[in-house]
């Protein structure tokens, strides 16, 4: 699954949401990768896979609504994992995780 070259997220996608103003497009952005920070430390920090499977819907909806396409994948791939109750398979997917949030950070244009 590398999508290397292809954006973490469709800007034009916040820009049909939210409009063109540059500050309120910037606040959502921030928002976006904070949500999505915070998932991946509740992901990375717990066994429990209740909690796993929270973090990673609700990553998932938000990852939809701003176009994360890759990132969507993989929340939605650790939350099927979680209510599988398959830790291994969770554990296996956390470097892909982590890995898109810092493409998302990246293109938000902040280091992770």
């Amino acid at each position: 699954m590398s999508h290397a070259g292809s954006p973490a997220y469709d800007r034009a996608k916040l820009v049909e949401l939210f409009g063109d103003d540059p500050r309120i497009l910037a606040e959502v952005e921030r928002e976006f990768l904070d949500t999505a920070r915070v998932a991946e430390r509740e992901i990375t920090e717990t066994d429990d896979l209740a909690v796993i499977a929270r973090a990673a819907h609700r990553l998932k909806g938000a990852s939809g609504m701003i176009g994360a396409t890759a990132l969507r994948q993989v929340a939605e791939a650790v939350e099927r994992a979680a209510k599988a109750q398959d830790a291994v398979a969770v554990r296996r997917l956390f470097g892909l995780f982590g890995q898109e949030v810092r493409r998302v950070a990246e293109q938000v244009g902040e280091a992770a």
